[in-house]
């Protein structure tokens, strides 16, 4: 049985610089020395519940108002940490240090997504305008580690880059008869049970259109997915073929 898994296709963009850093947390129980390493890159905040945590781990404020929203990424720690000692090893994340214009602090790793260098990036010139999809990963355990498969679920949303729209950031799902998965966004599997492969980007009219290669354990399927605004102006995927194949 193939595994569908790119080892060693991705690389972090983040930077990582040789100063640490370390700092001293302290939690109601033990105080634990992390730890950082000095970076300079940028992730977006995803998720409905993202709390920012000074440096003793303590809460400062909530920051879900910054859903889907860029920050600076500014230190992350060289280790993976448990909030419980009872959470599992898919649990596990590492601490990030975001900082915007007007604060800055601690975030669960799991709330954050960076872009990455990886073979499922796909960068076109239509028209005279760069058009980019770009992987992401999160800061905590992904579907692989160094000993091989993980066996921990990760949804990886694409970041979508139009230069004329002057536009950045993630696509939302459209949901219908070949997309029925409560994940909202747009992405590119890439883990033990398929792999995506972008073919080509075309454009037709005000609409960019996606051909795209699935890959699973047995057989696959052939997707055409259209990129457009909705009648909000925001961008949205929708996947109007989703076609078995036996390759």
């Amino acid at each position: 049985m193939i595994l569908l898994i790119s080892c060693g296709q991705q690389e972090n963009k983040t930077k990582q610089e040789t100063t640490e850093k370390v700092e001293n947390f302290t939690t109601d129980t033990n105080q634990t020395k992390i730890t950082f390493y000095k970076v300079n890159g940028k992730g977006i905040l995803l998720g409905d519940d993202i709390k920012l945590l000074d440096e003793n781990f303590k809460v400062i404020k909530d920051i879900s108002y910054l859903n889907e929203h860029f920050v600076d990424v500014t230190e992350v720690s060289d280790k993976y940490h448990k909030i419980k000692p009872t959470d599992d090893y898919c649990q596990e994340f590492k601490y990030v240090k975001i900082k915007t214009k007007d604060f800055e602090g601690y975030v669960d790793g799991r709330k954050i997504y960076e872009t990455i260098k990886h073979t499922q990036n796909k960068i076109v010139n239509l028209d005279n305008n760069e058009v980019s999809f770009i992987a992401t990963t999160y800061f905590g355990i992904g579907v692989s580690d160094d000993d091989g498969l993980t066996g921990c679920s990760i949804n990886t949303p694409v970041v979508f880059s139009d230069k004329n729209a002057k536009y950045e950031g993630l696509v939302k799902i459209v949901k219908n008869k070949n997309y029925e998965s409560d994940y909202p966004y747009f992405e590119l599997k890439d883990d033990d049970g398929a792999n995506d492969e972008i073919l080509s980007i075309d454009k037709q009219g005000e609409k960019y259109l996606l051909k795209i290669k699935r890959t699973y354990q047995e057989g696959g399927a052939n997707l055409l997915v259209e990129i457009y605004k909705d009648k909000i102006g925001t961008f949205v995927a929708e996947i109007i073929e989703n076609e078995r194949t036996d390759e």
